[in-house]
């Protein structure tokens, strides 16, 4: 049990530490170019919400697809 959940606790910890190198290279690098950081992080929520709705099944109801039709 324990072997395995030492397993589990090294492969986070290796994923967490390459996932803050390129977090520290990327958000130098952000600032090397003089990006708001604001406006940046709007822009990716906004195309992560659409990539998010994109991805989802969701059923259309059929009243929304009559009232399309209409229009």
């Amino acid at each position: 049990m324990s072997a395995n959940l030492s397993l589990i606790l090294f492969k986070v910890i290796k994923v967490y530490s390459l996932g803050f190198i390129f977090y520290d290279l990327l958000l130098s690098t952000f600032m090397a170019m003089e990006i708001d950081m604001v406006t940046l992080v709007y822009t990716l929520s906004i195309e992560g919400f659409f990539v998010l709705l994109k991805a989802v099944q969701i059923e259309i109801p059929l009243w929304i697809e009559a009232i399309q039709d209409l229009v």
